[in-house]
């Protein structure tokens, strides 16, 4: 008797909240079905590894800026899956350029991401297409960005806003609130089942 008149007031705030969040959890999964982002992790946490990271990362992103030309997520996932070894000869002659005897493996994956703030704009958390690249061990501190739209890249000439819905534009644009929090509760739980 005791568990039931505790279970069932929970339970009932647990969906009226869900009820309430899930217009916001929507758009937020439309989000992610639309980008394309890249994912590069170091070998370690040692600042010489790090470092290497951030070289492969604008060695990278200088020969891939004319790549990513599809107009669609589809399309740019396609140019990725074609052009897997290059991105993987491009980064491991960077590493190999600076010395390293690491190599980069780079695959095209969909994984889990926690809410990411930009400059003028907030991605919710949630499970994306990226292009992972890790070096070595893969087990330092990461970097991430953008690739569709072309946020990260320098010949970046397009708004994501031509390729988001207004309902989708307006959510990235407000910065980060506890919408954002209740999105990443929400994707974690998701991501665990």
């Amino acid at each position: 008797m005791k568990i039931s008149k505790i279970f069932i007031p929970l339970f009932m705030i647990l969906t009226l909240s869900l009820s309430f969040f899930q217009p916001v959890i929507a758009v937020s999964e439309s989000i992610s079905n639309k980008i394309l982002r890249l994912h590069i992790l170091a070998d370690s946490d040692s600042g010489e590894d790090q470092n290497l990271k951030l070289k492969v990362r604008d060695y990278f992103l200088d020969n891939t800026k004319d790549l990513f030309t599809g107009d669609t997520l589809e399309e740019n996932i396609q140019i990725a899956q074609e052009n897997i070894n290059y991105m993987e000869e491009l980064c491991n002659k960077c590493l190999y350029d600076n010395g390293s005897s690491s190599r980069a493996k780079v695959t095209l994956e969909k994984e889990y991401f926690d809410t990411r703030v930009y400059d003028d704009f907030t991605l919710p958390a949630g499970v994306y297409h990226s292009i992972k690249i890790e070096i070595g061990k893969g087990r330092g501190h990461n970097w991430w960005c953008i690739v569709f739209p072309s946020v990260c890249l320098s010949a970046c000439s397009t708004s994501m806003s031509e390729y988001l819905s207004e309902d989708e534009m307006k959510l990235v644009s407000e910065g980060y609130t506890p919408k954002f929090k209740i999105i990443e509760i929400y994707e974690k739980l998701k991501n665990k089942w």
